[in-house]
């Protein structure tokens, strides 16, 4: 049987001050809402198959790579990571919201520029293959932020940006 001061504190934490249990901030449902602002970024265009955006935090720089993997189909292909490292690196230096809408600002502004029909993205890995806590952090925020023009949907280990009505060159050669 609970306490009178067991009770008293857990109504006033969940009903008179509104703030969530223990462990409810580590719902994916209420993470993600890319309302932070982004980093200023640079756009490079590397070549006709790559683009690069650069974007420096307080304390990092980042790298994101953008690679047409197939023109035909007019699929690129995304990742990111801290200069000098590799996209499995963890930063954890609390600015993941602010990275996260600064690397969705990037991908509006890449699915703006060249109107992709896919883009991928694979989220890594920092504990192992079984590891799904990245995937289902970046999937949330995507879907949650997608553009009215594109879906998401899962392939994993991919997560697929799709256009919803397709671009085609008239003048490609297939074979």
């Amino acid at each position: 049987m609970l306490s009178i001061k067991e009770i008293i504190n857990e109504e006033i934490m969940t009903t008179v001050a509104n703030y969530p249990l223990f462990g409810d901030h580590l719902n994916l449902n209420e993470y993600g809402e890319g309302t932070l602002p982004a980093y200023d970024f640079k756009f490079q265009n590397i070549s006709f198959n790559e683009v690069q955006y650069d974007f420096d935090t307080e304390d990092d720089e980042y790298i994101v790579m953008i690679k047409l993997i197939d023109r035909i189909q007019r699929i690129w292909n995304m990742q990111f990571g801290v200069a000098g490292g590799a996209p499995t690196d963890v930063v954890n230096k609390g600015k993941r919201d602010r990275v996260m809408s600064t690397v969705l600002k990037i991908a509006n502004n890449f699915l703006d520029k060249f109107k992709p029909n896919a883009l991928t993205f694979e989220p890594s890995k920092s504990k192992g293959e079984d590891d799904m806590r990245r995937y289902n952090m970046y999937m949330m925020f995507i879907k949650k932020n997608m553009r009215p023009d594109y879906f998401v949907f899962e392939r994993k280990p991919l997560i697929v940006i799709e256009r919803k009505v397709k671009i085609f060159d008239k003048n490609a050669i297939t074979t």
